[in-house]
């Protein structure tokens, strides 16, 4: 895990702001993320924690955002993260991102430590956060002036909207069936082609440890045994409604020899392929 250093440029924006004291922080020159290429903030590249929290402002395209038990991707919203959360993001267009803490205790900080929370983005929080890039670029008293206000303006704006707020607290089962559902998204897309289970980890951001504990938990078998029971059950649907030859069908979903899709399926079925069309056909 890479335990990233903020290194903020410039001195933390003080506000106060629905009851709460806050230090907001910048992360490198500017708040703004662009997609693959067009990074400024380096140091937001790779798997990272904060002690703070993070904000992020996705006004174009898409944010996903991955975690050590889930993937989601976001569109048009405010996601903030909670301190010491291992986590990276992915852009997809133009978001924002700051760091902010509280000074003191505070009823806002305890609602947000619960979980990842995720606001719809107002027209006038997404005017806000490109204004306070641009002040950002700036290095005049003037323009820091200006930042502080925006920075009191989004921060007044995000919590007037916490009422309303999607906090996902970590349920095991919700995190289990957000990738399951992009594992079989990946699984079955591909079903047809070789499939390994670091291929399946690296298009679902998760490791192949996880990968694999999360189809032993939802289907109680390994990776090798899913993938060869959905093939077999393609081929069943082969042989019941087309007049393909064994041969064909073996190799269109195998890629192997004939032999070894009858011994896979006489395994399974109890009978050969060849039988089980004739019995079907009778």
């Amino acid at each position: 895990m890479e335990n990233v250093n903020n290194n903020v440029s410039r001195s933390p924006i003080k506000i106060d702001v629905a009851g709460c004291n806050l230090n907001v922080f910048r992360v490198g020159a500017s708040p703004l993320i662009k997609a693959d290429g067009g990074l400024l903030n380096n140091d937001m590249k790779g798997t990272h924690t904060h002690f703070t929290f993070e904000v992020f402002f996705v006004t174009s395209g898409t944010l996903t955002l991955i975690t050590d038990t889930y993937t989601t991707k976001y569109n048009n919203s405010v996601i903030i993260i909670p301190p010491k959360l291992k986590h990276f993001t992915k852009p997809s267009g133009e978001s924002y991102c700051l760091l902010f803490a509280f000074n003191g205790d505070s009823y806002l900080e305890k609602q947000l430590n619960t979980g990842i929370c995720e606001l719809p983005i107002t027209e006038d929080i997404a005017f806000y956060i490109k204004k306070f890039t641009e002040k950002s670029l700036i290095n005049t008293s003037f323009a820091e002036i200006d930042s502080i206000h925006l920075a009191w303006l989004i921060f007044n704006n995000v919590f007037s909207n916490l009422n309303n707020a999607n906090i996902k607290n970590n349920n095991k089962k919700k995190k289990i069936s957000i990738h399951i559902n992009a594992i079989e998204s990946y699984i079955n897309n591909n079903i047809y082609n070789k499939i390994t289970l670091t291929e399946v980890a690296k298009n679902v951001f998760l490791s192949p440890k996880q990968v694999a504990r999360i189809i032993k938990n939802e289907y109680n078998c390994s990776f090798s045994t899913l993938i060869t029971e959905k093939r077999l059950d393609i081929a069943t649907v082969m042989l019941k409604n087309t007049d393909m030859q064994i041969a064909d069908i073996a190799n269109q979903i195998f890629g192997d020899s004939e032999t070894y899709f009858y011994k896979l399926f006489k395994n399974k079925y109890g009978f050969s392929p060849l039988k089980y069309r004739k019995e079907l056909r009778v």
